[in-house]
């Protein structure tokens, strides 16, 4: 029996709690609302495959990665770029929405997390995905920001969705004439009613964390009422549709047989695209995440997260997962940071599926496309792109991975931006700095195969003019091999002497004495070290 202090005291601390969790649950539910047409859309109209594919995705994906990620503002589940690589893979092997099809896109995402899973064994490849600078991570954000805007658009203006699978900026624009052209008038009212409800409520900050619903409510409520006053038949809104055939699980089996062994085989090269794409998508956003949000995630820890997830989910009817940008920055924007939040959107979106399926077929898509708008609009943000612009290094790579996302892809956008990123960097180090006084050559830098081609040059000329020369690597951090032997040929030639200014007694007494005063320090403390163990 507990007295009344302790009950008062727990009640009390409930009370404390109640309204975080509370907030956790608005979070989850906002999020399980903005995922649910993204995972039908992306299923239908990218990957070729029944919609519960993407919802399964929305809900044991994001689950499991909820427990497998580190990082706490981590959302997974479906994904535009890599349902559109299904598309791309399996469109020449099967018709879509067929058993065989189906079958062929359950066996792609298992290779893809094999895939993963092997890069996440061999260290050296993992470690390559961390190469990805900030300027590509924000390239791509913006990128994908204005792609999903765009992609939007058509369903905006109430026209039927574009499949198309890839998005050049000209489609873009193609699409907005045909919204100003025949767009649907009624479309276009309940998708700027739905974003202008949505702007409005973020004003007051009571309401920033329910702006999303209160949006979604209001172009329901309008499009509802448009229906009875007009009819449906007039109207011609789309719906999302009833999904109540969608139960908890739907287990399934990856297509492996000897008769398909060939097809398994050709699709090898899909599978290695949508495993590298996965995790490019993943490593890039947790890194611009964490620091948003000022933690720290290992990237390793996301590939195994994301090879374990995909290696699961083909036998639970489910697309592939990886982290989801616009999602990740919803979560962030709505201020909770927490994986209860994370966790609680998968089970609010199972539960809206099994017990308000008729009730969810209303939601008009105009408005789930103005949503989808309106975090597009909400990843690019100024504040983070005007210092790649004060260095034009970092402004060549951000505008080539920002212009890639448009008229490339993401795969195309890592990949231009990655290139461009090491490019500048080994030209800067390849032209380290320099400076010549009489016979002195100074060098501030690498001295390395890239970079010998200038040093080279410059020794030359000090030798014509002055008879010999002085290299004087005082201020180099790095020498490669190659930089030793011609060090080694300069001086042999009797031309060249050479000077480490750092140094006034020998190298090997010098590296001596540092190896002792280690060996002592941490001699010390493991001592220190046993003590407070045998104290404590």
């Amino acid at each position: 029996m507990k007295s009344p202090a302790s009950a008062a005291k727990y009640k009390a601390l409930l009370g404390q709690r109640w309204p975080n969790l509370s907030g956790h649950l608005v979070v989850g539910l906002t999020l399980a609302l903005v995922t649910l047409p993204q995972a039908v859309a992306f299923s239908v109209t990218l990957a070729g495959v029944p919609p519960h594919f993407g919802i399964y995705a929305a809900i044991w994906g994001v689950l499991f990665c909820t427990m497998l990620n580190p990082s706490r503002i981590f959302h997974g589940g479906p994904n535009t770029a890599m349902s559109a690589a299904i598309g791309v893979t399996l469109l020449p092997i099967a018709p879509p929405f067929g058993a065989e099809y189906m079958g062929y896109a359950l066996t792609l995402g298992l290779m893809a997390g094999l895939i993963q899973l092997l890069i996440y064994l061999i260290r050296p490849l993992s470690r390559m995905l961390d190469l990805i600078s900030e300027p590509v991570i924000n390239g791509m954000i913006c990128g994908i920001g204005l792609f999903l805007i765009f992609k939007s658009l058509t369903t905006f203006g109430g026209l039927p969705f574009n499949t198309e699978v890839e998005w050049p900026l000209w489609i873009a624009w193609q699409s907005f004439l045909a919204v100003l052209e025949i767009g649907n008038i009624h479309a276009i009212e309940i998708g700027s009613i739905t974003l202008i409800t949505c702007v409005i409520a973020r004003q007051f900050e009571p309401l920033r964390n329910w702006a999303i619903l209160f949006g979604i409510a209001a172009g329901t409520l309008y499009s509802e009422y448009l229906s009875a006053t007009r009819g449906l038949q007039n109207t011609l809104v789309e719906q999302i549709g009833n999904l109540s055939s969608i139960g908890p699980v739907y287990p399934s089996l990856p297509l492996f047989s000897p008769e398909t062994m060939p097809d398994v085989v050709a699709i090898v090269p899909g599978a290695i695209t949508l495993a590298l794409l996965g995790l490019f998508q993943t490593v890039a956003a947790m890194r611009r995440m964490n620091r948003k949000v000022g933690g720290y995630s290992d990237s390793r820890q996301a590939i195994f997260s994301d090879a374990v997830c995909n290696c699961l989910l083909p036998f639970l009817s489910s697309l592939p997962t990886c982290a989801s940008f616009n999602r990740m920055w919803l979560v962030h924007q709505l201020g909770v940071h927490s994986r209860v939040a994370i966790a609680s959107s998968a089970l609010w979106l199972l539960l809206l599926v099994l017990f308000l399926a008729k009730l969810i077929a209303i939601i008009p898509m105009p408005a789930m496309a103005a949503v989808i708008m309106l975090l597009g609009a909400n990843m690019i943000n100024w504040e983070d792109i005007k210092p790649h612009f004060k260095d034009r290094r970092e402004a060549v790579v951000f505008m080539g991975s920002f212009l890639s996302v448009l008229f490339l892809d993401l795969f195309g956008a890592v990949i231009v931006g990655s290139v461009l990123a090491v490019a500048y960097s080994k030209w800067e180090q390849a032209h380290p700095n320099i400076s010549v006084t009489g016979n002195v050559l100074s060098v501030r830098g690498s001295i390395y195969y890239g970079s010998l081609p200038v040093i080279e040059s410059m020794y030359h000329g000090v030798i014509e003019r002055e008879g010999s020369a002085v290299i004087d690597f005082s201020q180099c951090y790095y020498i490669d091999q190659e930089g030793i032997r011609w060090l080694a040929a300069a001086k042999a030639g009797q031309k060249a002497s050479l000077a480490d200014r750092r140094r006034i007694e020998s190298r090997r007494e010098l590296e001596r004495r540092e190896a002792a005063d280690r060996k002592r320090a941490s001699g010390r403390r493991r001592k220190r070290d046993r003590r407070q163990r045998s104290e404590f």
